[in-house]
């Protein structure tokens, strides 16, 4: 028994140096199962004491036995794993607190990566917008720059032309004054009728060429001349001064009583048959060609052809009616018509005359557009010197026109075949007196149109109190600018050229095309084609050229577009009306332009 018992202590003290007391409950099944055995010998207080641990424990150790051992084995398992999961779990959200601060601090980085970017972009576009501005001032103070520039050469460009405005009129002052005393001294010596302008003439009437070979030269020189012409005087031009108003002008604005001439009257006897001809393909001009006849300005050339129209001058028509319907020459520089007028530019076709203040008048035969081939035309001559004049078609269609003894148109008429009448012009009716600060405002000058504007331009009506003659509509700005004036921009002509090119004349196919249809819905229409040059030359001659122009357009209406040539009236007006103003060569005043005035007639309206 004693030596189970100093076995039994033995083996107690040796597991208590073997295992402490702190580890006494976590020993594996095999020595806590020893541990049990010999405390359930000694008994639990003896190996409390020898452990060095409470009884309690012991006897709880006993008392689990095997069981309770593993429990608390799981126990301390669970324990240590739960340690492990919470040692896990603040790992991780240590690691997540560090990810979020790495997170917020990106974002932050981020959001002042973008401030700076959205600073540095706002200071670009204020740098930027600080530029354009600066560019705009500049941009600005250069076109105010150029614009002032502009403004004082035209200034200077108007005080030029007023200068030579001012030296023209002297110089036409002067030479009336001259032609007048020679005037006055001739009429000393002979009383020459008012009415015979052949006893007038001053240097008389040139004879049409004899042969082929004659008239080869004359439109060989007549195409040098045109063409030198409006060249020749680019240093010096002459300007036509607007503001001297010629006869023409004068009565049209001062109205008057109604025309009284006996080519009117149907039952008066002509006294003569001037011309009887039937126009053909080959004697006809075409719009492509430019005319045969140079215009003579120069009196000098004109003295030997002067001497033989005199002397042939002896079957008693009026000079004028001679060169113009006849074709029997052309009238010489320098000749004097009656009222002291003096011719300054001629051809076969047109004469420009000077009155007695210096203004220009154009003086030709207005219905040389009426004819075409096919067409046969006669002109009778009566005592008064009025003329009437049938172009007759070959339907039987008649266009009779009556004209004073300065050519002036007086009344159109067209005969169908079946008989009715259609006048188209009439200016020998009382016609008012204009006074010109009482009219519209003037319809500005388009350019560039569409069809669509074009049509709605010319077929406006307008409103107007009073009608006007045709002469008042011609020589009158402020009246015929009381309707549209459609710029035919792309018709431009070479220098001291009336001639249209084909392809040009394509550019009038929606105006050709409007102007047939209005003239098929009232066939009273009229429109009115203007005639325009440059600066370049003399006066007289651009006046001629810028008519010939005027014709050239209505032909190719005619021509082109089946455009009635009746219903059209042609003006020249030479380089009254620039479009671009400069005395230089410039394209764009060669040119001409087309008007409605059909609201504008007294006849319309009468009708």
């Amino acid at each position: 028994m004693r030596k189970t018992l100093n076995t039994t202590t033995a083996l107690v003290a040796s597991l208590h140096l073997a295992f402490p007391h702190a580890a006494f409950a976590q020993q594996d099944d095999a020595t806590a199962a020893q541990i049990r055995e010999v405390c359930a010998e000694i008994g639990a207080e003896d190996c409390a004491a020898t452990l060095g641990i409470s009884v309690e424990e012991v006897q709880a150790v006993l008392d689990a036995g095997p069981q309770g051992e593993g429990a608390a084995n799981a126990n301390a398992a669970a324990e240590a794993q739960a340690a492990e999961e919470a040692a896990a779990a603040a790992e991780a959200e240590a690691a997540a607190e560090q990810q979020a601060q790495a997170e917020a601090a990106a974002a932050e980085e981020a959001q002042a990566a973008e401030e700076a970017a959205a600073a540095e972009a706002e200071a670009a576009a204020e740098q930027q917008a600080q530029a354009e501005a600066a560019a705009a001032e500049e941009a600005q103070a250069a076109e105010e720059a150029a614009a002032a520039e502009a403004e004082a050469a035209a200034e200077q460009q108007a005080q030029a032309q007023a200068d030579a405005a001012a030296a023209a009129e002297a110089q036409a002052a002067e030479e009336a004054a001259a032609a007048e005393a020679e005037a006055e001294a001739e009429t000393a010596e002979t009383a020459p009728s008012a009415d015979d302008d052949a006893a007038r003439v001053a240097e008389g009437l040139a004879e049409d060429a004899e042969t082929d070979a004659g008239t080869e030269a004359q439109a060989e020189a007549g195409t040098e001349t045109e063409a030198e012409s409006e060249t020749a005087e680019v240093e010096n031009p002459e300007m036509a001064p607007e503001n001297q108003m010629t006869d023409s002008e004068r009565a049209a604005l001062e109205g008057g009583g109604a025309a009284e001439v006996a080519a009117t009257d149907d039952d008066a006897a002509p006294a003569e048959e001037i011309a009887n001809q039937t126009v053909t393909d080959e004697t006809a001009r075409s719009s492509t060609e430019d005319f045969d006849s140079a215009i003579d300005r120069d009196a000098a050339a004109a003295e030997g052809e002067a001497e033989v129209a005199v002397e042939d001058d002896d079957d008693g028509l009026s000079t004028l009616q001679k060169a113009l319907i006849a074709g029997a020459g052309v009238l010489a520089v320098g000749a004097l018509l009656n009222n002291n007028r003096q011719v300054v530019a001629s051809s076969q076709d047109r004469v420009v005359v000077e009155g007695q203040d210096g203004g220009l008048e154009l003086i030709k035969d207005d219905t040389a557009i009426l004819q075409r081939p096919g067409t046969d035309v006669s002109t009778e001559r009566f005592d008064d010197g009025s003329t009437r004049t049938t172009v007759t078609r070959e339907d039987g269609t008649r266009i009779v026109t009556i004209r004073d003894s300065d050519l002036r148109v007086l009344r159109r008429t067209r005969i169908d075949p079946d008989g009715t009448r259609t006048v188209l012009l009439d200016d020998t009716a009382e016609v008012q007196a204009v006074d010109v600060t009482r009219l519209q405002q003037p319809a500005t000058e388009t350019t560039g149109m569409t069809e669509d504007d074009l049509r709605r331009a010319l077929a406006n009506e307008g409103a107007f109190d009073r009608g006007y003659s045709l002469s008042q509509v011609r020589n009158i700005a402020e009246v015929r600018n009381q309707v549209p004036a459609i710029s035919l921009d792309n018709i431009t002509f070479e220098t001291g050229s009336a001639a249209i090119q084909p392809e040009q004349a394509d550019e009038l196919t929606a105006l050709g095309r409007f102007i047939r249809e209005r003239i098929e819905e009232n066939p009273r229409e009229i429109f009115m084609v203007e005639g325009h040059t440059d600066a370049v030359g003399n006066a007289a001659y651009n006046l001629a050229l810028s008519d010939r122009r005027a014709e050239s357009v209505a032909l190719a209406l005619t021509e082109y577009f089946d455009v009635p040539p009746e219903n059209l009236v042609v003006q020249g007006y030479g380089e009254r009306f620039l479009k671009v103003p400069t005395l230089e060569a410039e394209r764009a005043n060669r040119r001409a332009t087309l008007r409605r005035i059909t609201p504008l007639l007294q006849v319309a309206r009468a009708n």
